[in-house]
């Protein structure tokens, strides 16, 4: 296609601007989907994606609808507009959605704020979607190179915001992101001697080069000022102005960093015997509001954190011969001194975030605070834990992963997971390949008296896991201690002798806690008893799918082991809510999930309808 000859166009600036709004809209994309996760909950953060596609078809429809009318003062002069109108909208969107409450309640306010919000996000990419179009369908360019170029400034903008998010913080990467949109609408401007002239006498706020630095300056300002765009509600709560010493971004999820506390040790299911007077100072690592991990004081001995064990989260390492250790998930090192707590001479530590990391060996204040970096053959890894025990030659006694979940959406977004991969088949087929024989996996769940859900689904993959090694009876290998709101799974790789079994039950009996399983126990639950004497996977999941929720075998083809609610049972799971039904669990986030969803679907189908469906009718009633 052609354009008037009065807007004749120059090359590079204009594919500099193609290159730059498609970088922009990419970033602005991604670092959305890690915004919803920290002020929703992970299950929103596709709809980044479902907004995205909506406003950039937005913006084509009304290009193909009003092209004559955009052009009207040339192509370049309309890219430019665009372009500029874009990086305002960026963080006007952001302050809008930093300011509504996104949570899901019987109401009808609930329809209007997530409109509300749909609506503040897809505007910056109706101005993306019009100049994309433009570029794409009245380019005087060859097609195939201007749709390379914007592929290419696509991809390496996904690439690009793995690195910022690194150095600065989710609301600055908007800002960033909106000042790479107007150096867009700077190029696209200087591609025509025309609109060069007339950007010249417009008002001076109005330029894209006073845009684009203003927008830079605001970046600067924003990543070093202690009083910043930040968002105001995070997980249906209030956040502080000041909420710790320490905050930083990645594309897996906010850490925010307290200030120390002397209060009773945070522990996952605390034993009735721990002293009640017992206080230790630690720190609060939050991941995306909601999430968390504890990090204790060392000060190189071991009297100071004796009470780790009055956690049932470790009641492997009672068990003699535990040498060598693996640690999936550091977090705050808790699990990291327990094991040193319990002897054990070599201590591997895998973590998928490497901010949890540096705040244990390099930020200053937390390194001598948790003072892990004294303790001698530590080893830690920053890795993928399925990717890392996949590739390792090591062997190990014992493997932990104590209650590692970060309802943190990735940058992918959709339910992209960073734990998603650790609570598959093929993922304990990875750990229990790397143990010795004899070795020992622990894994410890959210556990609710009378209800078969996260526990029920952990023992079932356990069972699986046995039964893919060539065990024929899964049962002489497990044990599975109970405390009020957690199980901790023991799984051997050899079976559990009667003296190991004695040692477990002792320690459960002395930490005021009781038995769920073992391979002189049966559990109560018929389901449970029915899942470990299963013979083979078929027949498990057979079982396991029989009850209210889904308790099949995760694997990489469907690795949600979280989400147990079957469709079909979203009435009854919704009475139970109702009713107040104590044991909720991973059943209230599904259900919550399911009816964002609903509304979701709801608010876009009507957006659809209203702004792409109805000003096409016209179109097609002509045809």
């Amino acid at each position: 296609m052609t354009t008037p000859a009065r807007d004749a166009i120059e090359k590079p600036a204009f594919l500099a601007g193609v290159f730059l709004i498609s970088f922009a809209m990419l970033i602005f994309q991604i670092v959305q989907t890690r915004i919803l996760s920290v002020i929703a909950w992970y299950y929103l953060a596709f709809f980044a994606i479902s907004v995205a596609m909506l406003g950039m078809t937005v913006g084509a429809v009304r290009v193909y609808l009003r092209r004559d009318q955009l052009e009207a003062h040339g192509l370049a002069s309309a890219l430019s507009d665009h372009a500029l109108a874009c990086a305002i909208s960026m963080p006007a969107s952001m302050l809008v959605q930093f300011s509504l409450i996104t949570t899901v309640a019987l109401s009808v306010s609930t329809l209007v704020s997530w409109s509300l919000l749909l609506g503040a996000m897809a505007v910056p990419y109706v101005f993306a979607g019009i100049a994309v179009s433009l570029a794409l369908t009245r380019s005087p360019f060859s097609i195939s190179q201007v749709y390379a170029v914007d592929l290419l400034g696509a991809a390496l903008g996904c690439v690009s915001v793995l690195l910022v998010l690194n150095f600065v913080d989710g609301p600055s990467t908007i800002l960033l992101a909106a000042a790479i949109a107007g150096s867009s609408a700077l190029s696209f401007a200087r591609a025509s001697k025309a609109v060069r002239e007339r950007v010249r006498a417009r008002n001076r706020f109005l330029r894209p080069s006073f845009v684009t630095a203003a927008l830079l300056v605001l970046t600067v300002i924003n990543v070093v000022s202690p009083v910043s765009i930040r968002p105001i509600l995070v997980k249906d709560k209030l956040e502080r102005a000041a909420l710790g010493r320490f905050e930083r971004w990645n594309s897996y999820s906010r850490i925010i960093a307290g200030q120390p506390v002397l209060q009773p040790p945070m522990l996952w299911s605390v034993s009735p015997k721990l002293p009640i007077d017992l206080k230790v100072d630690q720190v609060d690592l939050n991941i995306d509001g909601a999430a968390g991990t504890t990090m204790f004081q060392y000060d190189g001995t071991l009297g100071p954190i004796e009470f780790l064990r009055y956690d049932l989260v470790n009641l492997a390492y009672t068990l003699p011969g535990t040498h060598k250790a693996a640690i999936i998930g550091v977090g705050g090192g808790r699990d990291i001194l327990a094991a040193h707590l319990y002897g054990v001479s070599e201590i591997v530590g895998v973590e998928l975030n490497p901010i949890f990391v540096d705040l244990l060996t390099r930020e200053p204040f937390y390194k001598e605070f948790s003072n892990l970096t004294a303790l001698p053959h530590l080893r830690l890894f920053v890795d993928d834990a399925r990717s890392w025990f996949a590739a390792t030659p090591e062997k190990f006694d014992l493997i932990q992963m104590s209650m590692i979940d970060t309802w943190a959406a990735t940058g992918a977004g959709a339910f992209s997971l960073s734990e998603n991969g650790l609570y598959t088949l093929e993922g304990w087929r990875a750990f229990i390949h790397t143990l010795n024989d004899g070795g020992i996996l622990t894994v410890s769940r959210w556990y609710w008296a009378g209800d078969v859900n996260e526990t029920g689904r952990m023992i079932a993959l356990a069972t699986a896991a046995l039964l893919d090694t060539g065990v024929k009876d899964a049962r002489p290998y497990l044990f599975v201690a109970r405390a009020q709101n957690i199980a901790t799974l023991v799984l051997s790789k050899r079976r559990l002798t009667a003296s190991q079994i004695g040692i477990l039950r002792a320690e459960v009996e002395r930490l005021g806690f009781g038995v769920l399983l073992a391979p002189d126990q049966p559990p109560e639950s018929g389901q449970l008893a029915a899942i470990v004497a299963s013979r083979d996977i078929a027949s498990l999941n057979d079982v396991a799918g029989r009850g209210f929720l889904d308790l099949t075998v995760p694997t990489d083809d469907r690795p949600f082991f979280f989400n147990q609610l079957r469709f079909s049972k979203i009435p009854e799971a919704a009475q139970r809510a109702l009713a107040g039904h104590v044991g909720l669990g991973v059943i209230a986030g599904n259900l919550l999930a399911s009816g964002a969803l609903v509304v979701i679907l709801f608010v876009s189908v009507v957006a659809v309808i209203g702004t792409i469906l109805l000003p096409l009718r016209g179109v097609t009633r002509n045809r």
